[in-house]
This record gives C-alpha cells, structure tokens and sequence, in this order.
C-alpha cells in the first residue's frame, strides 16, 4: 500500500535522500531494500514522464513525443538480446547511462552505477513479464571494422539496403520517406515514421556496434524487426552499417 507523504514533481526542494521521497512503503507490498532505493530514484527522475504507475502517463507526457515508455509492457527497444526477449540489467543500464537520443530520455551517466541498478530492480517490479521469465543470451557483439568508409563496403551495403527492402520505410535515400512510412504503428497502435538515418544520430547510439546491434536484435514495439536470419554473413551485416552511416555523412560530412 502507498501512502502519500507529498509531492515534488520536478524535484525543486526535494530531499537528497533518495529514500525520502514521495512516498512511504508499507513492506507489506514486499518490495526488496534496493528495490525501495531504486523507488526513491524513479520517483525524483523518472515519474514526470513515465508515471507513477510506469504506465508512461506522467504529467509531462502529454507533451512528448515520442511517448515515454510504458514500463508495465516489459517491452523495451534497446537490447543485446534477441527479438521478443527481455533485455539484461546490462541493457538497462546503457539506455540509463547513454539516454535516447533524438527524446525526452535523457543520460544518467552522473548518476552511479550502483544506483542506477537500484533504479532498474524497481523499474522492474512494474511489469510481470520479469516474474515469469529471464532474458535470452545476449547475442555476439563483435567490434567494428577499420574499412566502413571505403567506397566498395558502402556500396555493397547499399545492395543489402535494397535486398532487404529497407527502402520500403526509410526510403531510397534513407530519409524515412518510403512509401509504407506513412502507415506504419507501433504495438500500441500508435503512428510511428521510420528513422531518417540523415538528419539524426539513431535513438540506440551512433556507433558503428550501436547500429549492427539493432540490426541483429531488431526494435521490439515497432515494425522494426531483426535481420539476424536475413543477414547470415558477418561481413554484409557491416556493408549495411558502412551504407546507414554514408547516408549521414553525405549530408553531413562532419559526421563521417
């Protein structure tokens, strides 16, 4: 049961004491020690957006876009895991650590790790899929090559593009115009337009292993799905990370 002691939603004049905030727990709702540590966290940082119930309804949501994530779906994009898993603690960690870019969400990095994991345990505790199931191995994330830039692998990543029919969302040039951008939902039967891979650094991470580890595991809530099958080569899964990355430095040639 929770009792409300008071209310701070931007954190202006709240305790430093992460334990001290918000609410009182009755133990009777078993939450574990670290879990009540990570409670105090979520509600000075995270409850404006996400909610109290971690539905993604918090007061600043109506004003957000892309939504803030509904934590009660145990549902998550960013994952070394493979499609339909749940992600690691390591995963977690990460989205706290780094933020999505492009959002709302932004980095915890100043925070310490040990907290931060704190956090997750309570994010956790709001959808039941983390009490009927474990996360699936991480898949392997090997280290980028030196030659993205050559003009014979970006080429060659063009075709994996096409062959996978990647234009059909992002479009030709990846600007997210394809002919199917328009009508596309994600699992909530919200609108959702593909990534435009030359105007923004993607939502996952701008690194060359940031970009293969979303094409092997897919964006799980969207129509974004996994290629891992689909791309059985190691070396054409990088010809298509070297062909996302020319599409920005094209525009952007500082970005190369």
């Amino acid at each position: 049961m929770l009792v409300v002691v008071g209310a701070c939603a931007a954190a202006v004049g709240c305790s430093d004491d992460p334990d001290q905030l918000f609410y009182e727990l009755d133990r009777s709702d078993g939450f574990t020690t670290e879990q009540l540590r990570g409670r105090g966290l979520y509600e000075r940082y995270c409850i404006g957006c996400h909610g109290r119930d971690g539905d993604g309804k918090g007061p600043a949501s109506a004003f957000l876009d892309p939504r803030p994530r509904d934590l009660t779906r145990g549902v998550f994009k960013f994952r070394t895991t493979p499609t339909g898993s749940l992600p690691t603690d390591g995963d977690l960690l990460r989205t706290l650590r780094e933020g999505v870019h492009g959002t709302s969400m932004p980095s915890w990095k100043l925070i310490p790790d040990r907290e931060l994991l704190s956090a997750i345990a309570y994010l956790k505790a709001f959808s039941t899929r983390f009490d009927t199931k474990v996360p699936r191995p991480s898949i392997p994330l090997p280290g980028a090559p030196s030659d993205l830039a050559a003009a014979e692998r970006i080429e060659k990543g063009r075709k994996v593009y096409a062959d996978l029919s990647c234009d059909k969302c992002h479009g030709v040039s990846g600007r997210g115009d394809g002919p199917s951008s328009k009508t596309l939902v994600d699992s909530e039967d919200h609108p959702i337009r593909p990534f435009d891979f030359t105007r923004y650094a993607p939502k996952g991470g701008a690194r060359p292993e940031d970009l293969y580890r979303t094409f092997m595991t897919g964006l799980d809530g969207t129509p974004m799905p996994d290629f891992s099958s689909q791309i059985p080569d190691e070396s054409a899964r990088w010809d298509l990370v070297a062909f996302i990355l020319s599409l920005r430095a094209s525009v952007n040639p500082e970005k190369r």
